[in-house]
């Protein structure tokens, strides 16, 4: 016997009852008495002990037998039930949750389902818009425990694009909102081995990162000078963009008068006239056009006259350059032969035109503001995109104009202020070249942690995976805005031996707790003292899910070595 059940039973029972006393109030009135019948004198033992209270006992008796068992039973069932209602309070939590998390788009720079992303930000050393690198979420919880993840939801973290999303912090969710969205992450974190693996994949790309870093500060001064020359040029592109952007406004606004053949709400004359006009703009900020060769035919000229337009072009428009350098570096490594022939003669080879190809292809779109899409609307077609409507088609590229005028205008009235801003964001970059304070050298590193270069590699590819986030400032804005390893931000510096200081020397003896492995395994506690003289806010991560014992040690060696930059 269920829960509910008895439950039926009981109410059922009551009602009966009920029943009984309001028939037996009913037989008991009129008479014409007098006095109330609560005034009355009380029955007496001859009229009392009748058979109407032997039935009355009986009835006592039997529902007395009721309750005593199905109590019993009903309490049986009650940690079923209870469970039940847990789980199904956590289900609907888990999907409020995922609502939450949809609604305000936390995967947009968490990215898909929470592996890892990019968020636009404006640094704030240089005041250039730069993406910010936003951690992982599908393995926060090895990091973190659930109140300390409720914590970061809740607060955000300053001077980063991670905003406060509790009330306490001043964002929309209340509470309970907020322990849904934990209870939805508890969801997606991914099996322990794969967030292991995800460390080693990451020491991995850091190498790379550092192996790379004069090429990325290359590329950022490069589109720094592009955002300067844009403010030149955006009087002129005004003179354009807006009209433009009125006219098509005001075509998709009469869009659904005139033959409408695929029955699409637009008709046929507004597909053809928005699909122009995105054409239009298209080719007025695409200052050079593609260049296409073919290994079939001797094609070498148009290679030295895309060149030659180029180079043209990049003295307005520097972003240009990098194309310029590539197409030449890969002319100047082609080398023919058997395994890589050139068909046509014309002294290029067929997999070095292709390559060519694609690069003047890039090259053409790299002017082109990503507001600004072409269109091709089919009037005989409700979807000219597999998917998705026209009149969403039509409306993306019509925002995207008004967008793009509105930001061009913004420059254009705001052109002062914004020129000196983004030349203080170009003057840093270029100090930043010249003063290079992401550069780590391996050998010396190894050399203070008397490690081998592998070793030590490796030790700066787990720091900057694990702790650089915080402990190094501008790392998670990218190479040129990287300051010196261990510089510190979120998180304390650890240069000048601090890592000392805190956490004394590595105990000789093997039997004694090394106070840093132990505080990097286990993280910190709030209001818990950690180390020879901390006191834990709980925002430190515990790396014991997701570091071997080993790595961890070598951690810690590389910590102590006082020597993070290797530059001493």
């Amino acid at each position: 016997m269920t829960g509910d059940v008895i439950t039926v039973l009981a109410v059922v029972a009551g009602i009966i009852w009920l029943g009984l006393m309001l028939v037996s109030a009913l037989r008991n009135r009129g008479g014409g008495e007098e006095v109330g019948p609560n005034l009355r004198p009380g029955i007496d033992d001859q009229h009392l002990e009748t058979r109407r209270l032997e039935k009355g006992q009986k009835a006592a008796i039997a529902f007395s037998a009721f309750l005593a068992i199905s109590l019993p039973l009903y309490f049986l069932g009650e940690t079923d039930r209870q469970e039940g209602f847990v789980t199904e309070f956590d289900e609907g939590s888990v999907e409020r949750g995922a609502h939450i998390v949809t609604e305000f788009r936390c995967f947009d720079c968490h990215g898909p389902l929470g592996s890892g992303g990019t968020s636009p930000f404006i640094e704030k050393r240089s005041g250039v818009r730069v993406s910010w690198t936003a951690p992982s979420l599908d393995d926060v919880l090895y990091r973190y425990d659930e109140d300390e993840v409720t914590f970061w939801i809740t607060f955000g973290r300053g001077n980063t694009p991670m905003p406060p999303w509790g009330l306490a912090g001043g964002g929309p969710l209340n509470e309970s909102q907020v322990e849904d969205v934990v209870n939805y992450l508890k969801t997606i974190q991914v099996p322990q081995q794969q967030a292991v693996d995800k460390t080693v994949n990451a020491a991995a790309s850091q190498t790379a990162r550092l192996d790379g870093a004069d090429a990325t500060v290359e590329a950022a001064i490069v589109n720094q000078r592009q955002v300067v020359a844009e403010i030149a040029q955006a009087a002129a592109d005004r003179a354009l963009i807006d009209p433009l952007s009125e006219r098509a406004a005001k075509v998709l606004e009469g869009a659904s008068d005139g033959l409408d053949t695929d029955d699409d709400g637009l008709s046929d004359a507004a597909e053809t006239e928005l699909s122009a006009i995105s054409a239009e703009a298209m080719d007025y900020f695409r200052v050079v056009g593609p260049v296409t060769l073919d290994p079939g035919t001797a094609d070498a000229e148009l290679v030295e006259e895309g060149l030659a337009a180029l180079t043209a072009a990049a003295e307005e428009d520097p972003i240009l350059e990098p194309s310029i350098n590539s197409i030449g570096a890969a002319l100047d490594g082609d080398a023919i032969s058997d395994e890589n022939p050139d068909t046509d003669g014309d002294g290029i080879s067929d997999a070095t035109e292709t390559t060519i190809t694609g690069l003047f292809s890039e090259a053409s779109a790299a002017t082109i503001p990503n507001s600004v899409t072409r269109i091709a609307l089919d009037p005989t077609k409700p979807e000219s995109v597999s998917g998705v409507p026209d009149a969403t088609t039509a409306s993306n590229m019509v925002g995207g104009l008004e967008t793009t005028a509105i930001n061009i205008g913004v420059t254009v009235d705001n052109e002062d202020a914004i020129r000196e801003k983004e030349l203080g964001g170009l003057d840093f970059l270029l100090a930043a070249r010249e003063a290079a304070a992401w550069e780590i050298d391996i050998s010396s590193v190894a050399e203070s942690m008397g490690a081998d270069l592998d070793e030590a590699e490796r030790a700066v590819a787990l720091f900057n995976v694990n702790c650089a986030r915080c402990h190094t400032a501008g790392f998670s804005a990218g190479v040129p805005y990287t300051q010196e390893a261990g510089s510190g931000g979120f998180g304390p510096a650890l240069w000048d031996g601090r890592p000392v200081v805190q956490f004394g020397e590595a105990p000789a003896d093997p039997e004694v707790t090394d106070l840093l492995i132990d505080f990097l395994t286990k993280g910190s506690e709030s209001q818990r003292p950690y180390g020879l003289n901390g006191f834990g806010t709980g925002r430190m991560p515990a790396f014991g899910e997701i570091l071997s014992l080993d790595d961890i040690q070598l951690l810690a060696r590389y910590l102590r070595s006082g020597n993070l930059a290797g530059l001493e």
